[in-house]
């Protein structure tokens, strides 16, 4: 297994799941960190492109034999993207996304109370049976405007004391990236001119110095120690380097009775914001009590192989917490090559779905 520390030579541009064609819509959206499948390409189009200059590219078995399949993983086993940082004394570190149940505290954030019995009076058509509300006692609503507070973005020793219920503090989001808008004209390549009315707007991120995506993976085996791939939309450029990590908590075994899911990374359940049967995902009985997930995200993708728009998938996003009650002996799945917990039912492969467990 390796970790490599990729960094932006550039701007970097993500798309996000809306379509878009300049001249039918004039902004394209940057969606950061990127999706699994991002990532996942980037490195198997570095790894045939330098690692394994022997595949010859119009050789689509030897391309199957060398990175897998164009709607499969192949050998390929990886864990992230996570958004990282290198610190003072070298290492590099995680990021953790803001939890969903957060609201602001005096010096940071902290969990929203931990369910209990709903009051009498409460209603609800929510589709689980048993599903606890989550809410802030009025008292402690009045005390807080919650708008306009910045997304707090927490390191993995800080991601477990809050998921133990201690107020922490983390890295605002607009001090580690901000937004750019660049404006161009779609261009007739065969010409090489520019076309009447095709102007957009295209959004690109610009990380601060010292910060970057982090991915483990194993399977694709002869990579340098550094280097420089292309990433994301417009090939712009990423340096790479291995490096060393401290290794994500594994999940406990039995599960306690009362445990928390956070998703480090987004995931993708049959049902939309979960499985139809929690046994996808947990062997023994669990019963899902209470969940903060925010609206989903859409994404596809294009295949170079059916030069053909992938079809969109619904993902739940990173950062959302689910609230479980655990029958004796229950544990969670694990998935054939992934050294990490996963809680997805699609992707797990390729780093959807990177959980961390703690408690409520």
């Amino acid at each position: 297994m390796r970790a490599l520390f990729l960094e932006p030579l550039d701007v970097w541009m993500f798309r996000d799941g809306r379509p878009f064609d300049a001249g039918q819509a004039h902004r394209a959206e940057s969606r950061f960190p990127p999706l699994p499948t991002t990532v996942q390409g980037a490195l198997r189009a570095f790894h045939l492109a330098v690692v394994r200059k022997d595949v010859p590219f119009d050789d689509a078995a030897a391309i199957e034999a060398a990175v897998g399949p164009a709607d499969g993983w192949g050998p390929l086993r990886m864990c992230g993207p996570f958004l990282a940082r290198r610190t003072a004394g070298g290492r590099v570190e995680r990021l953790f996304p803001p939890p969903a149940d957060a609201v602001p505290s005096e010096n940071g954030i902290a969990r929203l109370p931990a369910p209990v019995s709903p009051p009498e009076w409460l209603r609800t058509n929510a589709p689980v049976p048993g599903l606890f509300p989550l809410w802030e006692a009025e008292r402690e609503r009045a005390e807080r405007s919650g708008k306009g507070e910045p997304r707090l973005w927490l390191t993995l020793p800080a991601l477990r004391a809050y998921l133990d219920r201690k107020a922490v503090a983390g890295r605002a989001e607009d001090t580690i990236w901000q937004r750019e808008v660049r404006v161009g004209i779609a261009q007739d390549s065969s010409l090489r001119v520019t076309m009447e009315g095709r102007y957009y707007e295209a959004g690109y991120v610009r990380l601060a110095p010292g910060y970057g995506l982090l991915v483990e993976f194993a399977g694709l085996e002869g990579w340098p120690e550094r280097g420089v791939l292309a990433l994301g939309g417009e090939r712009r450029s990423a340096s790479f380097e291995v490096v060393q990590i401290d290794a994500l908590p594994s999940a406990p075994h039995p599960l306690p009775e009362r445990f928390s899911v956070y998703l480090a990374t987004p995931a993708c359940f049959d049902c939309g914001w979960r499985p139809r049967d929690w046994s996808a995902l947990f062997d023994g009985q669990v019963e899902l009590v209470a969940a903060a997930v925010p609206r989903y995200e859409a994404a596809g993708g294009f295949s170079l192989a059916g030069n053909q728009h992938r079809s969109a998938r619904r993902f739940v996003p990173a950062g959302s917490i689910y609230s479980f009650h655990a029958e004796k002996g229950a544990r969670l799945r694990t998935v054939e090559g992934c050294w990490w917990p996963s809680f997805t039912q699609w992707g797990a492969e390729i780093g959807f779905g990177v959980a961390v467990i703690g408690a409520w």
